[in-house]
């Protein structure tokens, strides 16, 4: 589901910016999802080239969204009831960093996401029938359903931490926090016959 999350905001923020700038940026993708750095310490997107500009998105942070106490899901397959553990509620903060040989480019790009984001603060599959569009139909489970997505701010003390975890050099950069990722696991835990009479004693 991450990765259908991911590639999902790639591909629409990659379109918003086409329309948008089609003169500098129509006939190229500049947004990518990837880490910032690879494990031998190099930078992990390519910087090839004398006019390279990148929208980086990468995920900084997980937590679990305890919004109500989950149940247990039934559901009827044939003529059995099976048992599914509830659903694991995520909200993902994800890294939007831009990089760019030109300084102006970089803000210009990093202001084409926040005004994307201002503008589509929701996504679900009603408004974006394509949110699903690259999951195989075998694999119900990596199915997004309704994505919120808010700013997140940091303070000074924060950034210098974060850019110090990631091992990276500080880039013009904004944070968003993506609710809610819905982790299901559809192999059942318990699957029971379903109740087909009830007998009453008089004891």
């Amino acid at each position: 589901m991450l990765r259908t999350t991911f590639e999902f905001l790639s591909d629409e923020l990659n379109a918003y910016i086409k329309r948008k700038d089609s003169t500098n940026f129509g006939n190229e993708d500049v947004v990518v999802v990837s880490s910032l750095m690879n494990p031998d310490g190099t930078f992990a997107v390519s910087t090839e080239g004398s006019d390279v500009s990148k929208v980086i998105l990468t995920l900084i942070n997980l937590e679990e969204d305890r919004i109500a106490d989950s149940q247990y899901n039934y559901q009827k397959i044939d003529d059995r009831i099976q048992v599914i553990n509830p659903p694991v509620n995520i909200n993902a903060f994800v890294l939007f960093s831009v990089f760019a040989n030109n300084y102006s480019t970089a803000l210009r790009l990093l202001s084409y996401v926040m005004a994307f984001f201002q503008g589509r603060q929701v996504f679900d599959s009603d408004q974006y029938p394509q949110i699903n569009a690259k999951v195989d139909a075998d694999k119900p489970w990596q199915k997004v359903g309704r994505l919120l997505v808010t700013f997140h701010s940091t303070t000074f003390e924060q950034q210098n931490n974060l850019w110090a975890a990631l091992g990276a050099k500080y880039m013009p950069n904004v944070i968003y926090k993506i609710r809610t990722i819905s982790f299901v696991d559809s192999e059942p835990k318990m699957e029971t016959p379903p109740i087909t009479e009830i007998t009453i004693s008089d004891n």
